[in-house]
């Protein structure tokens, strides 16, 4: 509606501004009228002055020449005895000339024109004073030389008397064309402004026609979105969940909305009877009576009673209204917000009890804030068990109490362990296993559970520490027991196969040897196939009794011992093997345990690439970086998603074997992209 009313504004605005410009079109067009008038005039004024300027100097012109037809006359007439008739014309067309130039030296305009009007005034000089002479001539009747005068002065006196007349009479005409163009020029320009000037009016009074039609057609809709605006609005405070009251300058209840009388119940009568201040539960409406214009006030939190006396908390909007300079009345549009307080008193008590829990847990407990990863609360159990004080955490972040491998890795753990954090829900903990170092420099095993939790609006990370430093390490001797007892039982049955059956069976093949010269030709293949199957039995259970009894038990070296295992499961030369030991994995003393755990996982890998990844090349890597004893396993197979594959005894055993020595075990595969397997534990200070 808004919107539809700025509209309307700006196309009275627009209205305006048509008829200020077909106003200025008006008194242009009426400007160029007078103009157009002004110019004509002047052109009828000018056109007259030419054709009489054109006439004088013409006659001038004519004269001349008539005056030396009256010359010629005189002089080839005298036998007729006519002369004194002659004369009398010729002195007459003189005296004629002579005016007319007189005359027209009044019609000279421009410079030039005067520059030509004074060499004719003169030249017409000299042709009287000739023709004084030529009269006195004549008179005598010494008609010889008067002709010998004329043809000696007068001829050429003429001769240049008409050039200069000639010019005078083109220089006038010319002038004269050039201003009659002037004005005809502005004449035309003045029509043509007038037309594009009507032209723009005849537009300017269609495009306003259509203006005003749809002028009216939106005011129209506008009127028609005002009743509909109108209508909902009052379906609206009928309807709405907000509680409406209109009071007047008493205070008394002049509307009040369903809602209002639903939530307060009370009815019209009631209401009718009623001021706002009868419902306040507390408080009082603070109304500022001095004002003159309307005002708003926001923010207003009250509270209301109910007829039966509930208390009924309300936020929300007043307008103050103001007639002539005078409070005139209020409207009052409020929201229910008591489940809201209901709710906050709830969480207050909430937030106590966690705040309780929170700092009588036996257990260490803070809040991290992800952004710093720095504490912004620890309870008692934390500064107890750590050591630190609770300033000193505060002053901390979580990498302070970490031991880790290297800061990269420990930046990964950190954001791994937010993301995996902030995708729970309330109610839901996230478990990590990390190292923790106390300020004493102890170093401890710890479980984390985490889950987000909402402070101050801040979404942050809480976190529980339960040090299972002791568990792990009771864990890992029972882990080790076991261990031992299988490979003593795996190294007692290597033996027993190695140093028992292996005997039978060649004690069988000498005794086979004895009776073979003595056997007939026809078993004797069957003879052959015999001490074949005895051979590849003692070659089968020795790899077998290698296996179970790995050489290093002998003080035999890492290296070596893996030489022989991948032989053993490369019999056939079915794979590329590249096994690299660096100089430091050779030299380096590694524990016995170690080295047994180290067999055991590449035997484990070597039979899950055997049956699982069909490749065709195989490379086993050993060495020490930072006091760390790497081994990667890698093939070219087909490789697996980590997803698909459900936990086997096998990957099981191969990372206990891995952490019971405090190390890591870490596999990376895809599909079509082989397997990579890496095993990293610590084994301190080399030599």
């Amino acid at each position: 509606m808004k919107k539809r009313l700025s509209n309307l504004s700006s196309e009275w605005l627009l209205l305006l501004f048509y008829t200020a410009v077909f106003v200025l079109l008006v008194l242009l067009r009426n400007s160029q009228f007078w103009k157009q008038r002004e110019a004509s005039g002047k052109l009828v004024q000018i056109v007259t002055a030419a054709e009489d300027r054109h006439f004088t100097f013409g006659n001038i012109y004519r004269a001349g020449i008539n005056e030396e037809i009256a010359v010629l006359k005189s002089i080839y007439s005298a036998h007729e005895n006519k002369t004194g008739d002659v004369l009398k014309k010729l002195i007459s067309q003189a005296k004629t000339d002579d005016s007319l130039i007189v005359e027209s030296e009044k019609k000279i305009k421009d410079p030039d024109e005067l520059q030509l009007f004074n060499e004719l005034k003169s030249l017409n000089e000299k042709k009287r004073k000739t023709l004084n002479i030529f009269f006195q001539l004549i008179r005598e009747e010494k008609y010889d030389k008067a002709i010998a005068s004329y043809e000696g002065n007068l001829d050429n006196l003429y001769l240049e008397v008409h050039k200069v007349k000639s010019d005078l009479l083109n220089k006038v005409a010319t002038d004269d064309q050039v201003l009659l163009n002037e004005y005809k020029r502005e004449i035309i320009h003045i029509n043509d402004l007038n037309i594009w000037i009507s032209i723009s009016i005849l537009l300017l009074l269609i495009s306003l026609g259509v203006f005003l039609f749809r002028l009216i057609k939106m005011a129209q809709k506008v009127n028609l979105e005002v009743k509909e605006s109108e209508r909902k609005y009052r379906t609206f405070t009928e309807q709405t969940n907000e509680i409406i009251e209109k009071c007047d300058a008493d205070g008394r209840f002049v509307f009040a909305n369903d809602f209002f009388k639903r939530r307060l119940e009370y009815n019209d009568e009631d209401l009718s009877n009623l001021t706002i201040s009868d419902i306040l539960a507390e408080g009082s409406m603070n109304i500022d009576r001095g004002s003159s214009k309307d005002e708003v006030i926001t923010n207003v939190k009250k509270v209301f009673k109910s007829k039966s006396g509930k208390r009924i908390h309300i936020e929300g909007t007043i307008l103050l209204e103001y007639k002539n300079g005078e409070f005139d009345g209020s409207i009052g549009f409020f929201n229910d917000v008591t489940e809201k307080k209901e709710l906050e008193e709830s969480l207050v008590a909430s937030e106590l009890k966690f705040r309780n829990f929170f700092n009588l847990a036996p257990i260490p407990m803070w809040v991290i804030d992800p952004a710093t990863n720095k504490f912004i609360s620890v309870n008692k159990s934390a500064v107890e068990h750590y050591g630190y004080s609770e300033d000193e955490f505060f002053n901390m972040t979580i990498f302070d109490i970490r031991k880790g491998e290297s800061i990269l890795k420990e930046s990964e753990d950190v954001e791994r362990v937010k993301e995996e954090t902030f995708r729970l829900s309330c109610d839901k903990t996230a478990k990590f296993n990390f190292y923790h170092l106390k300020k004493d420099g102890e170093k401890i095993e710890v479980e984390i559970y985490t889950s987000p939790i909402l402070i101050n609006d801040r979404q942050c990370i809480l976190s529980i520490s339960i040090d299972v430093t002791e568990r792990n390490h009771f864990e890992n001797k029972i882990t080790k027991a076991i261990i031992k007892t299988q490979e003593d039982e795996r190294y007692e049955i290597g033996t027993e196969l190695h140093d028992n059956v292996c005997q039978i069976l060649a004690a069988a093949k000498m005794s086979l040897g004895m009776i073979g010269p003595s056997l007939d030709s026809s078993v004797i293949q069957s003879y052959n196939q015999s001490c074949d199957a005895i051979l590849l039995a003692t070659k089968e259970i020795r790899n077998l009794s290698h296996r179970l009894a790995p050489a290093f038990f002998d003080n035999t070296k890492l290296e070596e011992a893996f030489q022989s295992l991948l032989k053993t499961f490369n019999v056939e030369e079915n794979y590329n093997i590249l096994m690299y030991f660096d100089k430091q994995a050779k030299n380096i003393l590694i524990a016995q345990e170690i080295q047994l755990s180290l067999y055991r996982i590449l035997q484990e890998q070597l039979r899950n690439i055997i049956n699982h990844s069909n490749c065709t090349d195989i490379e086993v890597s050993v060495f020490v970086y930072h006091n760390l004893l790497h081994m990667r396993i890698a093939d070219n197979g087909v490789g697996f998603e980590m997803a698909d594959v459900k936990k086997g005894i096998g990957l099981a055993n191969m990372k206990r074997r891995a952490e019971l020595f405090s190390g890591k075990l870490y596999i990376n595969t895809s599909l079509g992209q082989g397997c990579e397997v890496m095993v990293i534990i610590p084994i301190g200070e080399t030599n």
